[in-house]
């Protein structure tokens, strides 16, 4: 299956938009330029490969071509249209260099679930801590390697999740959101219909148990709605290390550096506190 790929469009710059590449069941070959991964199919696991070939994504997986198209489109944030934000930056060469070099989409996850639960294991623990509930979670429930479903997750007790998993009070959060969603009382479609308010969006994340601010707004940036900042200790810290000050007011400052760029303040800020990610790329384009 083949894709055509919009001009800003950088597929390293995508997978290494952020750390889910480096969580499984992504893989991420960066010499041969090919990101794989494993969903649970109708008949069993199904591992996908992606590349991107003379302006397409090619994804290659024993799933049907719908299936595999609408897999490859959310995880490469094909839905997305950033022309607007392009319009906005015209008196900042650096961000508007940044996103026309392909940076402004976001890596997600084959499914909003894996998406949400992978936000949730980055709450107050390390990268580490992350990658090791991750991994143990798919060792648990999935299948394959594959990521497991939301059934399959809701089939274990709480305390089933916390010993094997390791995941801590996350536990506890995890049951309630499989379980939800399993028993059709959660709908994660509703999160990324692009006609729903931002607000209602973070309302609406905040409402499941354990997903605090910061998840709520983390994982809005995976799904390429930028009108919050997700602020946490890594950005902070990068932050003042471009823009040094005192560490109490921190917040206050990034919330006035980026308030000019409207609903793509978040997109804005994280253009600049990731461009030293790309930055030996971007010189060999200039």
């Amino acid at each position: 299956m083949r894709l055509k790929l919009p001009s800003d469009f950088h597929f390293d710059r995508v997978v290494r938009s952020h750390g889910w590449y480096d969580l499984p069941p992504f893989v991420y070959d960066a010499d041969r330029a090919e990101l794989r991964t494993i969903v649970a199919g109708a008949d069993g696991p199904v591992e996908i490969r992606f590349r991107a070939r003379d302006g397409f994504l090619e994804a290659r997986g024993a799933l049907p071509a719908p299936a595999l198209r609408a897999i490859a489109s959310r995880v490469f944030s094909l839905d997305l249209d950033l022309s607007s934000f392009d319009d906005s930056l015209a008196g900042e060469p650096a961000l508007r260099g940044a996103l026309r070099r392909g940076a402004g989409r976001m890596l997600r996850a084959p499914t909003l679930f894996e998406d949400a639960v992978k936000m949730l294991f980055t709450t107050n623990c390390s990268w580490e801590a992350t990658r090791g509930m991750v991994r143990r979670l798919i060792e648990l429930a999935g299948e394959g390697g594959a990521f497991p479903t939301p059934e399959r997750v809701a089939s274990f007790a709480p305390g089933v999740l916390s010993r094997r998993v390791r995941c801590g009070y996350r536990a506890v959060s995890l049951s309630r959101f499989a379980r939800r969603i399993a028993r059709g009382r959660l709908d994660l479609a509703a999160w990324e219909r692009r006609e729903t308010s931002p607000e209602a969006v973070r309302e609406a994340v905040l409402l499941e148990h354990g997903f605090g601010p910061y998840a709520a707004e983390g994982l809005m940036r995976v799904l390429g709605r930028h009108e919050y900042l997700a602020l946490d200790s890594w950005v902070r810290k990068k932050y003042r290390q471009l823009h040094p000050g005192p560490a109490k007011s921190v917040d206050r400052a990034i919330a006035r550096r980026y308030a000019r760029f409207g609903e793509h303040k978040g997109l804005a800020m994280w253009l600049e506190l990731t461009a030293d990610w790309h930055a030996e790329d971007a010189k060999s384009a200039d």
